[in-house]
């Protein structure tokens, strides 16, 4: 349909997921990572849920997250909610963790 915006689903888990035809997704493996990791590039005011995407990190040890933000963005809701973000997400990751 003209002008319908499509919104992608919010999977309250730490599995990975590939997109499929028809709004399907299917389980993939996660990537085994033998050290901590940093996610150099990160725009978590664009995402559905930054909060759980901090959670998601944090369970497979992504231990630095640089949030961008661009100029064509809204530049303060990124400083205005990450002390929030992050106090949600570390609840979000001790619920994360136990259903794991």
């Amino acid at each position: 349909m003209v002008g319908e915006v499509r919104t992608e689903p919010v999977f309250h888990d730490t599995l990975f997921r590939q997109k499929r035809k028809k709004g399907e997704y299917r389980m993939v493996d996660a990537p085994r990572l033998e050290a901590p990791v940093a996610d150099t590039h990160a725009h978590l005011q664009l995402l559905p849920d930054p909060a759980l995407a901090l959670a998601r990190c944090a369970a497979h040890r992504v231990s630095f997250v640089c949030t961008i933000v661009d100029a064509f963005e809204d530049g303060t809701t990124t400083f205005d909610d990450l002390r929030s973000w992050i106090f949600e997400g570390a609840v979000d990751v001790r619920r994360l963790v136990r259903t794991c």
